[in-house]
């Protein structure tokens, strides 16, 4: 099941030409593979893969239990006992635990790389969202057109704020006119609309860096009705980073969008121990209602472009104008003086490493006999805006923020081919599994395995990926509690994860014991206006229904195009309900065999599960999306079915009745 974008406003009823007779299912090619741990099955076989006898963690935080997953048409099947069931490839996965596949959220994936990603399949990762930090193309469909050449993960997109302030607005340091903020809103609701999984924004880069909290407050809120995400690189994450957390918040708030803390830190001596604050403004804002999350990455050195210690006011108007600032001898000093301030407040010069050269600005400037802020500048002019890691931080800050119940973990990083890099893009996920909960306790492995699976998900507004269950998309990471460690350095970051055994992406396997073995299977996921930003349902019982007529949004109709009953109701894993939906139209009626996941949030509700249609035996997987305020069309209730094979209904619930309840 591909998720798809739809614009309510424009399209209502969507049906595949298959829908009016047989719904044909489609089919997943799995690679034949030998060996121990998969085998092939000359019996008749009615799955693509079961995973046998792993720990299931199933995404949700709950505990782990021994189980068999069931893989067919690139979707879970069932979770439970298979052992009369036969697949086309097995794996067994005794003393391995089965999770869904990782969620980075936070990825500057390089575009070759995404083809053949070992670097991420190592690490389980079978999704990223790219474009955070408020970068890339404001034309989401130019940024997910990388599929065409082929991808071995999922990608998705954000649509970057900088971005769409630099292409209105400029590099100029001043306000944007009322027809900019008008533009910018439209650049960022069209992002929306061609499926980006929320705004991101990176304050602390210009020209963004220019925008007042008002200003943005006043772009950001056309988002509103999409109830989507605002993850931020906050202005300062040293010295101000309490007050740059605050703003982040305010502006999802005042916005009404969830605030997201992206590669949440604390850099600089003076400021260590800040997060006892950062983190307590993150669980006073959940606690007065306004969702707020965050997500970080397991080191304490950063990455980005030297520049970005470079003041606004001498980037302002672009680089030309920037070199032509630093001519002025009075100038480039001052420049120097504010640039050595800047590292300091972060770490010392000997802590700013740049790997394209493999030495520190400590070593540079020695060598050079200028002093580090010179030193700065001469890279900046001889060779641009060099990648330099710096060291900032302290433990004591990363566990705090780790443990805090709404920080995913994310890399920062992405997938990627190159030498001379972070070590987070071969280890990010390894190394929280392996050093931070092995090692050092700081998490329980399920709940390491649901900050990387269900809490990305849910943040960003998936409903069929994040989970372990019938109807969810089949993306599986399986790997080994005892040995999952990150082997990258600082020196020598190229250097693949261990433990991370098996791969399924989409129903294909993509890693097999530890090996990429080159299958294609990823999609670029594009986000509908249904698929909301909420926390994770909790493992309270929930409740879920639905009954009425559905009607296309833009009729005036009081007909009765299609008849929907949903009646669902779960508690952890354990889902039960049933789903009809008639639809007239067409002739067919669509009913579920077994339900599968269930999420809830404020007067909305995802279910997943698998179905058939009437007069037909072959199942297919499906996911449903009640929404009691749809936001989009006026505050109706609006009720969404969609199948793997791309059969969907989307629309209004008329002459009826719903409900949704987390008691």
């Amino acid at each position: 099941m591909t998720t798809t974008a739809r614009s309510k406003r424009a399209t209502t009823f969507l049906r595949s030409a298959a829908c009016t007779s047989s719904l044909l299912l489609l089919a997943a090619t799995i690679p034949s593979l030998g060996g121990a741990a998969a085998a092939q099955n000359q019996t008749t076989s009615d799955l693509d893969v079961i995973v046998r006898s792993g720990t299931v963690m199933d995404g949700s935080g709950s505990d782990g239990y021994v189980a068999d997953v069931g893989v067919a048409d690139g979707h879970i099947v069932e979770v439970g006992d298979l052992s009369d069931r036969r697949a086309n490839t097995e794996i067994d996965a005794s003393g391995l635990v089965v999770a869904p596949g990782f969620i980075d959220v936070h990825s500057h994936g390089e575009t070759d790389a995404l083809q053949q990603p070992t670097s991420s399949l190592t690490q389980g990762v079978t999704t990223e969202i790219l474009q955070p930090d408020g970068g890339g193309s404001t034309n989401i469909p130019e940024a997910l057109a990388v599929e065409e050449d082929g991808l071995g993960i999922n990608i998705g997109a954000y649509i970057g704020f900088n971005s769409v302030w630099d292409e209105v607005v400029g590099n100029a340091d001043r306000s944007p006119t009322d027809q900019e903020v008008t533009q910018m809103q439209d650049l960022v609701v069209s992002g929306l609309q061609d499926g980006a999984w929320g705004v991101s924004s990176g304050l602390q880069y210009a020209p963004a860096s220019y925008a007042s909290t008002e200003e943005v407050i006043s772009v950001v809120e056309s988002a509103q009705p999409w109830r989507t995400n605002f993850p931020n690189h906050l202005r300062s994450e040293e010295n101000e980073v309490v007050e740059a957390t605050e703003e982040t918040i305010e502006i999802g708030e005042q916005a009404g969008l969830v605030p997201v803390i992206t590669h949440m830190k604390v850099g600089g001596p003076e400021n260590w121990g800040s997060s006892e604050q950062t983190v307590g403004l993150i669980e006073d804002a959940n606690a007065r209602g306004t969702y707020t999350a965050a997500d970080l990455y397991p080191y304490l050195a950063s990455q980005t472009g030297i520049q970005i210690r470079v003041p606004d006011w001498a980037q302002e108007g672009g680089r030309d104008a920037m070199l032509e600032r630093f001519q002025d001898p009075e100038l480039r000093a001052e420049i120097a003086q504010i640039i050595e301030a800047e590292i300091l407040e972060r770490a010392n010069f000997d802590g700013v490493y740049f790997p394209s050269k493999q030495q520190n600005l400590a070593e540079i400037a020695e060598e050079i006999g200028v002093e580090p802020g010179e030193a700065v500048i001469r890279i900046l002019e001889d060779e641009g805006n060099l990648s330099a890691i710096t060291h900032f931080g302290v433990e004591e800050d990363l566990q705090r923020i780790m443990q805090n119940s709404t920080t995913a973990i994310a890399s920062d990083g992405g997938a990627t081919t190159s030498e001379e890099t972070h070590p987070r893009r071969y280890g990010s996920q390894p190394r929280v599994l392996g050093h931070y909960v092995r090692e050092l306790d700081y998490l329980t492995l399920e709940d390491a395995v649901r900050k990387m699976t269900g809490l990305p998900a849910t943040m960003i507004g998936m409903v069929d990926r994040g989970f372990l269950a019938p109807g969810m998309a089949a993306d599986i990471t399986v790997f080994d509690p005892t040995t999952v460690i990150d082997h990258a350095t600082f020196d020598e970051p190229r250097q693949f994860s261990e433990g991370i055994e098996h791969v399924v992406v989409n129903g294909e396997l993509a890693l097999h014991d530890g090996a990429a073995t080159g299958v294609q299977a990823g999609e670029a996921l594009r986000r509908d206006g249904s698929m909301i930003s909420r926390p994770m349902t909790g493992g309270d019982p929930v409740r879920t229904s639905a009954r009425g007529c559905l009607e296309p949004v833009d009729s005036n109709d009081d007909g009765c195009s299609a008849q929907v009953v949903l009646y669902a109701s779960a508690q952890g894993s354990d889902s039960h309900g049933r789903l009809v939906v008639n639809d007239k139209e067409n002739g067919t009626t669509f009913r579920s065999t077994e339900l599968g996941n269930v999420q809830i949030a404020d007067r909305w509700a995802s279910v997943t599960g698998r179905g058939t249609v009437e007069g037909e035996e072959a199942e297919r997987s499906f996911y449903a999306i009640l929404d009691e305020e749809d936001l989009l069309e006026n505050g109706r209730t609006t009720f969404t079915v969609q199948t793997e094979d791309g059969y969907a209904l989307d629309g209004v619930l008329r002459r009826g009745n719903s409900s949704v309840d987390g008691g």
